[in-house]
């Protein structure tokens, strides 16, 4: 079928004409040059993967209620992207491999399926696993490890109340490696969590994650919600078994992070003068191998009369102190002085707008980047007054396991 919204062809499986491999699709948009995303929304059952017809991403201003369908793509600072849903294919996760083409193709679409279906036939049958070599940079660890002292310092002197500082991890990727193969492990391991992958060809970048964490959502237009979410421990006990939520406890520290990023949301309802919100938790919500703390709030947009309330919001909450600090000028600026590298998309957002009338925005945690046969993955740990820097290094390598224990566990630094 075809929405009158944004022209977008429809599939499914119920319907098919053709049966094409979701993976020959996204390798036949890349090798036409056209950005692509593919995601599973948390707690869901459903695939989809849109391709643009154009071919460079457009810069946007990220009102929500203005876009057409797509999925939206925001930098930790910088301009905002959009990849309009020009075609789009949604499948079942139990039958990964299998989506379908309904009805009649276009000029952008069918070109795009043929060499899919071309691509499909001349695959081998034999699927190498996916491997990674690890890079092994000399002074990873003591150099992060210093400025998470840097940062504490920084804190007990009153210069802020928190700062989240993050860092790097790369490996080489084994020919062979299929970017769609790792996105459908991590989907399938990680149900609870919004697994998305975008390719962006003016970039030479894919980028690749699991998020635990919505920044805004917006359901049928009508119902706005975001959470705070903070503190990180292991989903493991000492012996390796799972911790079930009724015995997982939480330090003064944890508590306290998770409590300055539901105050600032709570701040920032108050600059707008939203009073009818509705608040849960905090209680312990288990993503992948980790637990964290978090508290939802939830608001009637009908009821408040402010149906652009996640437009507003999310230039109010982005960057969220779950990934930049509190005062929030401050903890930038800690962050451009002691970091030394650019975030990139690490730390922004993403996520599909206007699609099936709901928009869902992640901020992107748990992510890698893939440039040329490169992968780099990137993790934080917030930074308070009573950090130790070995435990905020230990932190950053249990939230890289969240993806690489899934992806390529022989190099996980669990193993």
């Amino acid at each position: 079928m075809v929405h009158d919204e944004n022209n977008a062809l429809e599939a499914s499986t119920s319907l098919a004409t053709k049966t094409i491999g979701a993976e020959f699709i996204w390798e036949a948009a890349l090798a036409f040059g056209h950005p692509v995303a593919i995601w599973r929304l948390p707690e869901t059952d459903n695939v989809r993967l849109i391709v643009s017809e154009e071919m460079l991403p457009a810069e946007v201003i990220p009102d929500l209620e203005k876009l057409p369908s797509g999925f939206l793509m925001a930098p930790f600072s910088g301009n905002v992207l959009f990849l309009e849903g020009s075609l789009s294919v949604s499948f079942s996760i139990r039958h990964p491999f299998v989506a379908a083409a309904v009805g009649e193709t276009g000029h952008f679409s069918e070109p795009l399926f043929e060499k899919a279906a071309a691509l499909q036939s001349a695959a081998a049958e034999s699927i190498p696993e996916n491997k990674l070599l690890p890079r092994m940079p000399e002074g990873l660890a003591e150099r992060y490890k210093r400025i998470v002292q840097l940062g504490a310092d920084a804190v007990r002197q009153g210069e802020l109340f928190k700062v989240v500082l993050s860092r790097t991890k790369s490996f080489d990727m084994v020919p062979g490696f299929s970017l769609v193969r790792a996105f459908l492990k991590l989907e399938a391991v990680y149900p609870t969590a919004f697994v998305s992958m975008v390719s962006l060809p003016h970039l030479g970048e894919v980028w690749l994650g699991a998020s635990p964490e919505l920044l805004v959502g917006v359901k049928k237009r009508r119902f706005f919600r975001t959470v705070a979410l903070a503190g990180t421990q292991s989903a493991k006990d000492a012996a390796g078994q799972l911790k079930p939520k009724s015995k997982v406890l939480w330090s003064e520290k944890e508590i306290e992070e998770q409590a300055i990023v539901s105050r600032y949301i709570i701040e920032c309802f108050k600059k707008i003068r939203l009073r009818e919100y509705r608040e849960t938790g905090p209680k312990s919500s288990k993503a992948g191998n980790l637990y964290h703390l978090k508290s939802d709030f939830e608001v009637d947009l009908e009821a408040v009369n402010f149906p652009e309330l996640g437009s507003v919001m999310l230039r109010l909450l982005h960057p969220t102190s779950a990934v930049c600090g509190m005062p929030k000028e401050q903890a930038l600026h800690l962050i451009a002085t002691l970091e030394g590298y650019d975030r990139a998309f690490y730390s922004g957002y993403w996520g599909p707008v206007n699609v099936d009338e709901n928009t869902d925005l992640f901020v992107n945690l748990r992510t890698l980047k893939v440039n040329g046969d490169v992968m780099t993955l990137f993790a934080g740990a917030g930074i308070t007054a009573d950090s130790i820097p070995e435990d905020e290094w230990l932190e950053t390598e249990l939230k890289c396991d969240t993806l690489l224990g899934v992806i390529d566990p022989s190099v996980s630094f669990l193993n």
